[in-house]
């Protein structure tokens, strides 16, 4: 009887001493399915800039091409009916990191990383130059530059209107070091009247962060700071109409930079990303999306095959992602695909 009593009295001290995490309600789990499109031609590319043109096309814009990993001015159209490439003009000067959107049937780019010539400098810095390309004449217009202290590249961009936002990015990146200049920046651009406007900057400095402009609020999930490590699992929302941040919202399951984002209903999907210490690539696989009027998360099935340094492209329920990096820092790849999520 002594024994079993011990007995007892030692397991109860075990169960007691054992710390039960509490279940996340703010997690929960869907599906869908991969599926590969035409792989890109002539180079695998990454650090380009990825936009939906309209229904049927999407275009590539600029990037870094395979060891020593040269930024290109190469511009390319994706038509989803043909499942076909088409090489379009140049973009003026070469950028990898734009900044690109698509506004009343224009493409903008606005600033970005340009590369630098002096080999004692291993540095892409940031540019304010801009350009517009109308796909009729198939030709770039340069149009104003970017304000003086407002360079940057990958920043987290949306569209409402007439009007592009940049939030966060960085000014230059070191490419012998894990070291970048993360900037909390915010500031936007109007198309019709050609003016920049500063606005309220990011809680936190920010770059290579997801994004979604949903119902008036523009979502900046994730990203970095000053480097491939330093992921973040923040998600702020910003307040078109009342110029201000809101912070505290459901943090992202796994904390990601370099990643792909794209927006279906009132959710936006995050896709891959950069600086994975579990995997030999150091790329995440993940895919998760976060329901901006529930404040949670769910999460699918991983990507078929992992990549960071690409952009998500939207097509009603699925989600295009052209080529991308292999692994953390430079390894371009021209394959594709897309995420429909069920």
């Amino acid at each position: 009887m002594l024994n079993i009593l011990s007995t007892f009295v030692l397991l109860t001290q075990l169960v007691s001493s054992i710390s039960i995490p509490p279940r996340d309600t703010n997690v929960s789990t869907g599906s869908g399915t991969w599926k590969s499109f035409a792989p890109i031609p002539i180079n695998p590319r990454q650090e380009h800039g990825a936009v939906k043109f309209d229904n049927d096309t999407l275009y590539i814009i600029g990037g870094i091409i395979a060891s020593p990993f040269p930024t290109v001015t190469t511009v390319q159209k994706y038509t989803i009916s043909t499942d076909t490439w088409t090489t379009v003009a140049d973009l003026p000067i070469p950028l990898n990191h734009p900044n690109s959107a698509v506004v009343n049937g224009k493409i903008y780019v606005l600033g970005g990383l340009s590369t630098i010539d002096n080999p004692d400098l291993p540095f892409w810095n940031a540019t304010g130059d801009c350009f517009e390309y109308d796909p009729t004449p198939n030709t770039w217009t340069t149009i104003a530059q970017l304000p003086e202290g407002r360079q940057i590249g990958s920043a987290a961009v949306g569209v409402k209107g007439n009007t592009i936002y940049l939030a966060g990015g960085i000014v230059n990146t070191n490419l012998t070091d894990d070291e970048e200049g993360t900037v909390s920046v915010f500031t936007s651009y109007n198309v019709k009247t050609k003016k920049f406007k500063f606005l309220a900057d990011l809680p936190e400095p920010r770059d290579h962060a997801g994004v979604g402009l949903i119902k008036g609020r523009l979502y900046v999930l994730g990203g970095r700071a000053y480097g491939h490590n330093n992921t973040k699992d923040t998600v702020f929302a910003y307040d078109i109409k009342n110029n201000s941040w809101t912070t505290g919202l459901a943090k992202m399951p796994t904390a990601r930079g370099s990643l792909s984002s794209g927006v279906i209903g009132t959710k936006i999907f995050t896709i891959g990303g950069e600086g994975d210490p579990n995997t030999t690539s150091g790329v995440y696989p993940q895919v998760q999306a976060y329901d901006t009027g529930k404040d949670i998360w769910t999460l699918y099935p991983d990507m078929d095959v992992p990549r960071h340094g690409t952009a998500g492209v939207v097509f009603g329920n699925k989600i295009y992602i052209p080529g991308g990096g292999l692994t953390t820092g430079g390894d371009p790849t021209n394959y594709t695909s897309y995420f429909q999520p069920s």
